[in-house]
């Protein structure tokens, strides 16, 4: 997949409005191999399962920008082979890969 496509499918898999309105969204401007996933974010290994070990896009969505931390946000994942969303989790913490990402239109 190309970054465009990767930015396509996220853009497609936010719905416009209604709780999503007014959320932020961040990319990883590059592939990563789960290996490399599971050092960066630890907590990854436990959550997802092995098969995931090939090259992955990460999305992280922000969805209370103005809030303080420990509200909900989601990372999602998105298999670079076969261009599908693998991952869409929920989670309540920014992620480490937080300052390689950059800002990603919706």
């Amino acid at each position: 997949m190309t970054f465009a496509e990767v930015v396509k499918l996220v853009q497609e898999t936010i719905p416009k409005g209604g709780r999503h309105q007014g959320v932020k969204a961040y990319i990883l401007p590059r592939r990563i191999a789960f290996e490399t996933l599971c050092t960066i974010e630890p907590w990854a290994k436990f959550v997802l399962a092995e098969e995931v070990a090939h090259q992955l896009w990460v999305v992280f969505i922000d969805e209370a920008p103005e809030q303080a931390w420990e509200h909900r946000c989601r990372l999602i994942l998105v298999g670079d082979e076969i261009a599908e969303v693998l991952m869409d989790l929920s989670i309540h913490f920014q992620p480490n890969m937080f300052r390689e990402m950059e800002p990603l239109s919706l």
